[in-house]
């Protein structure tokens, strides 16, 4: 399988529980990690090149499970409000810099419709092991902690 680190590289992922989440700093942008049918939803970045996994920058004063499902939706048209913490994700840009990413995950039964964006083209249910194309190799290393 063919990755893409984009800039970053993964450094660790810190199990911890939520309420332990600001002796760190900063947090960064959410993701959604969701299975459905056994599999992992993955998405397209149009923008990227790459599958990844639902993802992305919080707005306002949102929260950080708040941020994950609304990215969750806008990427993949996908609602699921009832996630779990799992934990952070280190990692660090080529200029040095370290930001720690909360990862939460769900399940659900079925996928709902998918609406093409500018950011995402497509989604998939992905089994772990499948040749997809490109993906993003930070994304990849958190699915060994879920």
């Amino acid at each position: 399988m063919i990755t893409n680190n984009n800039g970053r590289r993964f450094i660790d992922f810190i199990a911890i529980r939520e309420a332990e989440m600001d002796q760190f700093y900063p947090i960064a942008g959410s993701f959604a990690v969701i299975k459905c049918q056994q599999k992992f939803l993955l998405c397209y970045n149009n923008w990227r090149k790459q599958w990844e996994i639902p993802a992305g920058s919080r707005e306002n004063d949102e929260t950080p499970m708040e941020c994950a499902i609304r990215e969750l939706f806008e990427e993949t048209g996908q609602v699921v409000t009832d996630m779990k913490f799992m934990g952070l994700l280190k990692t660090e840009g080529m200029d040095n810099n370290l930001k720690y990413n909360p990862v939460y995950y769900g399940e659900i039964d079925k996928l709902m419709p998918f609406l093409e964006n500018d950011e995402t083209t497509k989604i998939t249910l992905w089994d772990g092991y499948q040749d997809i194309g490109c993906m993003d190799e930070v994304d990849r290393r958190v699915f060994e902690y879920i």
